[in-house]
């Protein structure tokens, strides 16, 4: 397994990493949930080029999921979801983890379809990390293009 680590100076973000197949991204956070919003916004602006995104709409998230891994799929697979069927593009999102998954609100932009450049089909499994550190978390998740 390759070592996992963001920069230091870093206490949240997302970035490509170097994958043989699809497209790998590389999240960390302060904690979980803020590891999970960075992976949301990491894949909008995927999605989009990086266009700007608002965050004027709100969307509730319930999700079941039995684990950290199974948390950020889950958690990653709504977002696709939301921006490639219904066109809501997820800018920011207040989360909390629970014993049976996910909760919380996201924010961001109805009717947003025409903002999508590229097509991601599903958040994989495969090569799926997440490490909880003294002071973040990190992880790395593949996405099928």
């Amino acid at each position: 397994m390759s070592q996992l680590g963001p920069p230091e100076h870093a206490s949240a973000g997302a970035r490509e990493v170097e994958h043989t197949a699809d497209l790998a991204l590389e999240l960390w956070g302060p904690d979980e949930p803020a590891m999970l919003q960075a992976g949301a916004c990491a894949v909008v602006e995927l999605l989009t080029d990086a266009a700007a995104v608002s965050s004027n709409d709100a969307r509730s998230v319930e999700l079941e999921a039995i684990d950290a891994e199974d948390r950020l799929v889950r958690w990653l697979s709504e977002v696709l979801y939301w921006a490639s069927v219904e066109g809501f593009l997820v800018a920011r999102a207040e989360l909390r983890v629970t014993p049976e998954g996910l909760v919380g609100r996201a924010f961001g932009q109805e009717g947003g379809a025409a903002l999508l450049k590229t097509e991601i089909k599903a958040v994989t499994y495969h090569d799926l990390h997440v490490v909880s550190e003294t002071d973040r978390v990190v992880a790395r998740v593949v996405l099928d293009v």
